[in-house]
């Protein structure tokens, strides 16, 4: 059986880490190390680790100084012995078979990547069922990313191929907030197949103190990815790039109503998603693949800067 290595990054988890732990230990796919890499945790995360390493060989722990999420994860990959690679973030909580599905998938697929969907939150009862299953090209698996359809950008919730972060190119994740999306793309070039499985694999808790769920100007990040990821899309084909600019206006509008919604006082970035949205929305209203929330945010664009604040307020 092939290993699959789960990169666990922690950073002052110890409410939730306990939970991610030991969902990852009740896996029915038991050929797997857990890697643990304590982001200078100040509070008992790195207590914890350390019990599920002491009772359990799969669990290792390596700690570094406090460097970021992103750091973390490729700490993780650099030491990663695993044919195969999945993330697990420490407030997060997989179902007992969201391994063996994903893995047995991949096998029968011959993808290099796996994604399925994710709820918010750790239901009553578990998933059942091994879900239906698609494989797509790489590029119809980035498109649907782009279009924000069935594809997370999120690095969780999927099984990766080893080799796609190794080799002679080596990819890591960018020092940046949204690197999720940074990598996603990048990732999926790098297979020719992905599989998409129509099953719960991953239970997402939705933290009100999370970094989307509140304002910082390190939010303004994604303006400057969605920004990368046209002009590269724009090197590989009209219609990826195409998904890339619709990619791009989501995130400005969203920045803009998010900026409005907390009362930042910042013109230059408001200008700056004003124009991106201005540029863009018509082919947004044109365009079959962009979803209505974005054909809504293009609609009420036209009727000016008191539109979008009453936005805001709904």
């Amino acid at each position: 059986m092939e290993i699959i290595s789960v990169i666990v990054p922690v950073y002052n988890a110890e409410k939730w880490l306990r939970d991610a732990l030991s969902s990852l230990q009740a896996q029915t796919y038991s050929d797997f190390e857990a890697i643990l890499v304590d982001d200078g945790s100040t509070d008992s995360s790195r207590s914890i680790c350390l019990e599920y390493c002491e009772c359990d060989p799969r669990f290792r722990l390596i700690s570094q100084a406090n460097s970021g999420l992103s750091a973390a994860r490729n700490a993780g990959i650099d030491i990663a012995g695993g044919d195969w690679i999945s993330f697990l973030d420490a407030d997060d909580v997989l179902p007992p078979d969201a391994l063996s599905l994903m893995i047995e998938h991949a096998e029968r697929s011959g993808a290099g990547i796996v994604t399925g969907n994710y709820i918010r939150e750790v239901p009553v009862r578990m998933p059942e069922g091994k879900g239906k299953a698609s494989t797509v090209s790489s590029d119809k698996a980035i498109l649907i990313g782009l279009y924000q359809k069935k594809i997370l950008n999120s690095a969780c919730g999927k099984l990766f191929r080893s080799s796609i972060f190794n080799g002679a190119r080596p990819l890591r994740f960018r020092n940046c907030w949204y690197e999720d999306l940074d990598l996603f793309y990048q990732a999926f070039e790098r297979t020719e197949k992905v599989c998409i499985l129509d099953r719960t694999v991953y239970f997402y808790r939705d933290n009100p103190t999370s970094f989307i769920n509140t304002w910082s100007d390190s939010r303004l990040d994604v303006l400057d990815v969605t920004d990368r990821i046209v002009d590269h899309m724009q090197r590989r084909s009209p219609e990826l790039h195409k998904a890339a600019l619709d990619r791009r206006f989501s995130a400005h509008f969203n920045i803009l109503v998010e900026m409005l919604r907390n009362g930042i006082d910042n013109p230059e970035q408001q200008e700056r998603c004003l124009r991106i949205i201005k540029e863009q929305r018509f082919n947004e209203l044109t365009d079959g693949k962009v979803r209505l929330k974005n054909k809504l945010g293009a609609l009420v664009s036209y009727l000016g800067m008191p539109a979008i604040r009453l936005l805001c307020k709904s």
